[in-house]
């Protein structure tokens, strides 16, 4: 699924509207809040154009104002620092409940052909993402997932040892001999990341507004693994998501 409207050499109608002063504004906003916004630790050799767009793809905020993507571009001592944020129809920020907005920061050495070629000398583009849908795997709450359960994994129990390979019939048995007797669970929930041997797969209980579902002592009814690999059936219903629904 694509939810990007690309035009001729790469402009939209949407980059047209950002005016000088909602540049200032998006950017100044970004650095307020800088300290707060997921960040690569790493500095990369390169990012490449099709790596900043598949990020508005698969991180895209369940937040029903989202419109538009926009990448911010500075001058780094290592290279060339991104910023990458979603943006309402009027060019705001996308943010969480707490202010922080939803986005990304990295550093890289260098930028693909492709991307110095779209933002020019310009620090910041913008572009129009399509509307959602729903349906398959893609449900519109992955990002707030993704964010908000990071902080509950700490208290989940994680399996020791690395496995050499997990199968998507392991993950779909976990949802089953492991199912509290909890009423309000409806679906389960598979979290992947990268992880410097392999994937870090985190499986959860969600409820029927794909909350994840708490045990009395307000830790997940959850696992956490890693996994050297992942079999050729997990890997194509992940896709290019970092998380996916089971029901």
């Amino acid at each position: 699924m694509t939810w990007f409207n690309w035009f001729a050499k790469y402009t939209t109608q949407a980059e047209h509207k950002i005016t000088a002063e909602d540049l200032g504004r998006i950017v100044g906003e970004f650095n307020k809040w800088s300290s707060r916004i997921q960040g690569i630790p790493e500095v990369l050799e390169e990012i490449t154009f099709d790596e900043a767009k598949s990020y508005f793809e698969t991180d895209r905020p369940g937040n029903p104002h989202v419109k538009k993507g926009a990448i911010i571009c500075q001058d780094h001592t290592d290279g060339e620092f991104l910023g990458q944020v979603f943006l309402d129809g009027n060019n705001h920020l996308i943010c969480r409940p707490d202010g922080t907005p939803y986005g990304r920061q990295l550093v890289a050495k260098k930028l693909d052909k492709k991307l110095i070629e779209i933002l020019g000398d310009r620090e910041l583009i913008a572009f129009d993402l399509k509307a959602q849908k729903s349906g398959g795997y893609d449900f519109s709450l992955p990002q707030d997932i993704v964010l908000e359960f990071g902080e509950l994994l700490r208290n989940v129990v994680k399996i020791p040892e690395i496995l050499p390979i997990i199968t998507y019939e392991d993950t779909i048995k976990y949802f089953i001999t492991d199912r509290p007797n909890d009423p309000r669970i409806r679906k389960g929930a598979i979290l992947r990341q990268p992880h410097p041997q392999g994937y870090h797969l985190a499986q959860v209980f969600l409820d029927k507004n794909n909350q994840v579902v708490l045990s009395p002592n307000g830790v997940p009814y959850a696992r956490q693994l890693v996994a050297s690999e992942l079999d050729e059936e997990l890997l194509e219903i992940f896709g290019n998501k970092k998380l996916i629904i089971v029901e």
